[in-house]
């Protein structure tokens, strides 16, 4: 199983914990859930640095490399925990990440703690993974040459990793990329390589990756399912996508299309709104939902890492993005949540609770409140509440659920701060209004 620890890294003073199949953290604002959350995706899409750098053209000096394929992979690797997480200059030097792929092969990124090299980025590779690289340095430009060993590559890499699954970041602050959508389009590519590396890497990730999806919902997402039955030989789960689009139209009140490069919120069969005009709440959820469907769609096996899903949406359009995300988890799926809201929690305790009462009483009947493809297996999932620079399991075994405290905490102070007020207008020998 994939862990990762993280010692002083922005608010998180440590954390160690292993990677489940789908996670959520919670807990006050800047504490470092982001932290944490961006710490996997990084680590994750190292898999992908070393496929560029294997396939990518470079040159000799004469019949010699300069640069071996670990030294190159590690320039990358600092270039992008810069982009990812800022200077070091305002870290403490005793930063240290590490993640493990497996139990022999892993990275470590740390500070050191004097004054030759202070606040430089040191990256330690296992000896396994030492090894795996340094076989590919006679053989970039074949790589780089030929589209069957680019494959070949892929297969090779996510054979060692023990993992194929394409990592995706979703971040806060959608509505304002969706509300600048065109703009961002333009202003994006006029950007120069220095100007795009200036953009946080999540959030570059995230634009490079809805752009590249746009054009694929020219159509209807009845009208996508139904080609990629047809017209494709990709096996895909029929039930699932359709509870997908079920969804996606009560959260949305519509449904996103991209007409001739216009992006448009269709809310029946001759009337639609601009993406730019919609509510809040729908241009924070739409490409929540376009990635994960499109992901779904084409059974790309994917680790989605959503913040706050919540943003902007009604209690019960919460619940029902909740349930969407379950999909994607039950998809065949990894997924990774952060988030403050008791009603993603409380729909969470729900699907455990149905996958676990469906083994004590007739399942049709539990299916008629919930459908089984949300249901949730308490075994997969982890729950942590991240506070004060440290993370604690919020999860209560006894009751296979993420515990009440988390989810009622807020209300009880709420709840507590009323009766005392209440107290006192008792007190005052004054009626109750």
């Amino acid at each position: 199983m994939e862990r990762i620890v993280i010692n002083k890294l922005g608010p998180i003073d440590y954390c160690d914990f292993n990677i489940n199949d789908f996670m959520i953290f919670t807990g006050p604002q800047a504490s470092g859930k982001s932290t944490i959350a961006k710490s996997i995706f990084f680590f994750k899409n190292i898999r992908n640095l070393i496929l560029k750098q294997i396939s990518k053209p470079f040159f000799y000096e004469g019949d010699v490399i300069k640069l071996s394929t670990k030294s190159r992979l590690m320039k990358e690797i600092r270039s992008n925990f810069l982009q990812t997480f800022g200077s070091t200059w305002c870290m403490d030097n005793r930063m240290s990440v590490e993640y493990y792929y497996t139990n022999s092969v892993y990275i470590k990124i740390y500070l050191k703690n004097d004054s030759v090299s202070p606040n430089y980025i040191w990256i330690d590779f296992s000896r396994k993974l030492t090894d795996f690289l340094s076989k590919y340095d006679n053989k970039q430009f074949d790589f780089w040459m030929n589209v069957d060993n680019n494959e070949a590559l892929k297969k090779d890499i996510d054979t060692f990793f023990n993992n194929s699954e394409e990592v995706i970041y979703i971040p806060a602050g959608r509505s304002m990329m969706t509300l600048f959508s065109s703009q961002l389009m333009f202003m994006y590519s006029m950007m120069n390589d220095d100007q795009k590396r200036s953009l946080d890497y999540c959030t570059q990730n995230y634009l490079e990756r809805i752009m590249q999806l746009k054009p694929s919902f020219s159509n209807s997402v009845e009208t996508l399912i139904k080609d990629k039955i047809e017209l494709t030989d990709i096996k895909i789960n029929k039930e699932n996508l359709k509870q997908c689009d079920e969804l996606m139209q009560r959260i949305l009140h519509g449904e996103y299309r991209n007409v001739n490069g216009e992006e448009r919120l269709q809310v029946s069969e001759d009337r639609y709104v601009k993406i730019n005009f919609a509510s809040s709440g729908q241009q924070e959820a739409v490409w929540i939902l376009n990635v994960v469907f499109y992901y779904l769609l084409n059974n790309k096996k994917t680790f989605f890492i959503i913040e706050e899903p919540e943003s902007h949406l009604f209690p019960d359009a919460q619940k029902l993005m909740t349930e969407f995300i379950s999909l994607a988890k039950n998809g065949g799926n990894r997924v990774l949540l952060t988030t403050h809201s008791p009603y993603i929690l409380g729909t969470i305790n729900n699907m455990l609770y149905a996958n676990r009462i469906s083994k004590k009483v007739n399942k049709s009947k539990v299916e008629k409140i919930m459908n089984r493809l949300k249901w949730l297996q308490f075994e997969k999932l982890s729950a942590y509440y991240v506070e004060s620079g440290v993370i604690r399991s919020c999860l209560d075994k006894e009751f296979e659920s993420i515990d009440n405290e988390v989810i009622d905490g807020v209300s009880d102070v709420i709840n507590s701060d009323y009766d005392r007020m209440l107290e006192l207008w008792y007190d005052s020998g004054m009626e109750v209004e």
